[in-house]
């Protein structure tokens, strides 16, 4: 847990990411002829290698970074098998913990043409404070002055209360976005908490300066290039979950960003598997065929954002043929 980043890192960050995109603009065109070559699969959280040190949300049998590094796993096991074409490239590749500047670097030095984050939901369990009766309750209360001062015992009735705790029932898919409210206001998001890239909670946060031209410039040029097809993938990712009879909260724009949305250049999702504070989606979620369910969904949405994006470029290039 970093909370105490240099301001400078980030803009140096940001720099390094403005110089990679724009130095390879020229040389690698498959962004904005919407071809897939790179895809970037991300297990959120990870293990942080001492006993207890599990990272993410829990459920009563499973940690958050179990279940998205297996899902993840095995989404990387049939892309790899049903798009050959495409390289498949994991940011963390193993059961331990990656900060997430590092998995944003990865996927942008990688040159990813989509990246697709692993995660977990989880809520707290619903309070409920009841009253229940009264009781006598002894006060003393000082009476006089000087010589004739005395404590007055004295009673009364005070209401007791019992705190319940109570299964949240909040359970269903949910697929994020970076939050732009508006497709041309993505470069105030610095703003929405100050000048502060916010993640994850528990992971920290880090510095960056909005006045800074080169991160206005990249921040514009992000929103302009990346949100629309992000939410175009993130839609067809719940669509698939709905098919297979999930419950699905729909597609959602985190209002406190999440860094690897915020920094990955890129179209770029946060799939949230279900909610592990709810015992039926947690077992489902530790199961086999849950598992099996889940990563089918979401590798045929893959497969149907790339035949969507690449069409017009096939077209283009039939179109430029005949000339």
């Amino acid at each position: 847990m970093n909370k105490n980043w240099f301001p400078g890192i980030a803009c140096l960050l940001m720099v390094g990411v403005v110089a990679i995109s724009f130095t390879s603009k020229k040389n690698n065109t498959s962004a904005a002829a919407g071809k897939i070559r790179t895809i970037v699969i991300d297990a959120g959280h990870g293990f942080k290698g001492t006993i207890g040190a599990r990272h993410g949300s829990f459920g009563t049998e499973v940690s958050e970074d179990q279940i998205s590094y297996e899902v993840a796993k095995r989404l990387v096991t049939i892309l790899q098998k049903e798009m050959p074409e495409v390289k498949i490239l994991e940011s963390r590749p193993s059961i331990y913990f990656v900060e997430n500047k590092a998995r944003a670097e990865f996927a942008n030095n990688n040159k990813g043409d989509l990246f697709v984050s692993i995660h977990c939901n989880y809520v707290p369990k619903l309070r409920e404070v009841v009253r229940e009766g009264s009781r006598k309750e002894t006060y003393y209360v000082t009476t006089g002055k000087g010589k004739s001062k005395k404590r007055v015992k004295k009673t009364r009735t005070v209401p007791v209360y019992k705190t319940y705790y109570h299964a949240n029932p909040a359970h269903g898919t949910e697929t994020y976005v970076f939050a732009a409210h508006k497709q041309d206001d993505k470069e105030d998001f610095i703003l929405e908490n100050g000048d502060i890239f916010s993640n994850e909670e528990d992971d920290g946060t880090i510095n960056a300066n909005i006045n800074d031209p080169i991160v206005k410039q990249q921040v514009a040029l992000w929103t302009k290039q990346f949100f629309g097809n992000s939410v175009k993938l993130a839609s067809i990712v719940e669509e698939e979950f709905v098919g297979i009879g999930r419950f699905s909260r729909g597609v959602k724009q985190r209002q406190k960003g999440i860094w690897v949305l915020q920094a990955t250049a890129m179209p770029s999702i946060l799939i949230e598997l279900g909610f592990l504070s709810h015992r039926p989606e947690e077992e489902y979620l530790i199961s086999e065929e849950g598992q099996q369910q889940m990563v089918e969904s979401i590798a045929r949405s893959i497969k149907r954002y790339k035949d969507l994006v690449e069409k017009p470029a096939v077209q283009n290039a039939a179109n430029n043929s005949r000339k």
